[in-house]
């Protein structure tokens, strides 16, 4: 069996009935087989069956949150069967879309929904054709919770970004609030946050027609993190910090166009940095724009590691790959393992023995 499909039935899109297992059982018979989760608990067994029967390629039915759940999960299971290689950990890795943002995909170069990604595999594989596949980087986060021991932490994770707080880990809060977060949730939350932060400032605070609920949202969201941050070897100091994000991927997200520092292979997109008040109503716009955030204390460089200490009686809560993890004192994020993913668009054909080529 050369393909595993696990279908996340809590995605965004599977919860309308878009994609379910069925369908992409029948596809992949005699190739392959296609699993369905409820929970995440059902994951680590489906997981664990793919591995050993041989699947080369592991299919993600879901948004990047599944993708994320799939690698830190299989994790897991390899190393529980004495398998896992940091230089070449998983087999290729599918992303699909329908998700909510399905930046990975989009990375990739991978277009279509899941059925006719996993169509596209089955055809290559029953042709006796290797996929081609290209390296991404990841990053790695790793966490101290209250009471861990200094060379104990208690929390790994591999992804492929991260907000370790500031205004993207508030953000993301509040997109996934939504109850149906899209693409366009990013300008919804991006346009109240600033206009909630501007009604909080000077005489327009007084003014009764501006309703409490839209300040304290882009307080909420533009408030910062109080921390002690040091990246590649260089401490910052700033009394809270609006710009604690990490990415091993410069990412489309349709509307939005962020780190490009991550193009340098080995390298992750670093932003770091406060923003006055003021600047708060405006500045983080430039990340809706797609351009790096201009100000006086906040940089944005190609880096290798991050380290981030909570300060005033608060706790860190990262959002990773659009994952939110809570109550960690310490974070530490750096290169993690290169993995593999299909460099194909849906509806290719099949010419000669060994190529595809694309309608």
């Amino acid at each position: 069996m050369d393909i595993g499909v696990v279908t996340n039935l809590k995605s965004r899109k599977n919860k309308k009935g878009a994609f379910h297992g069925d369908r992409l059982g029948r596809l992949v018979a005699g190739v392959g087989l296609a699993r369905q989760t409820h929970h995440l608990d059902d994951l680590r067994g489906v997981l664990e069956e793919f591995i050993d029967v041989g699947c080369k390629y592991w299919v993600s039915d879901g948004g990047d949150g599944t993708l994320h759940w799939m690698m830190n999960v299989g994790k897991e299971a390899l190393q529980a069967k004495g398998l896992w290689n940091n230089d070449d950990p998983f087999p290729v890795l599918v992303p699909t879309n329908g998700g909510t943002i399905d930046f990975v995909a989009r990375k990739a170069g991978i277009s279509g929904y899941p059925d006719s990604v996993v169509r596209s595999l089955v055809d290559a594989v029953r042709a006796g054709i290797e996929v081609p596949v290209i390296e991404l980087d990841t990053l790695e986060v790793v966490g101290h919770r209250p009471g861990d021991e200094p060379d104990a932490p208690s929390f790994r994770r591999i992804g492929f970004a991260a907000a370790v707080g500031g205004i993207g880990q508030r953000f993301f809060s509040k997109y996934y609030e939504a109850k149906d977060p899209n693409r366009w949730t990013i300008i919804e939350v991006s346009l109240k946050a600033a206009a909630g932060q501007l009604a909080s400032l000077g005489p327009l605070k007084e003014l009764p027609v501006v309703p409490k609920g839209l300040r304290e949202y882009g307080q909420f969201v533009l408030s910062g993190t109080p921390a002690a941050v040091k990246a590649d070897g260089h401490s910052f100091h700033q009394p809270r910090f609006h710009g604690l994000h990490v990415s091993s991927l410069d990412l489309d997200f349709g509307t939005m166009r962020l780190f490009p520092y991550a193009r340098e292979k080995g390298k992750l997109h670093m932003a770091v940095g406060h923003l006055s008040p003021m600047e708060c109503t405006y500045k983080w716009l430039y990340l809706v724009l797609g351009k790096p955030v201009s100000a006086k204390n906040w940089v944005e460089f190609p880096g290798e590691t991050m380290e981030v200490e909570a300060r005033d009686g608060e706790l860190l809560d990262p959002n990773i790959d659009g994952e939110m993890f809570y109550g960690l004192t310490k974070v530490s994020v750096r290169p993690g393992p290169k993995v593999r993913v299909p460099q194909f668009r849906p509806g290719f054909l099949m010419t000669g023995a060994a190529r595809l080529v694309p309608r």
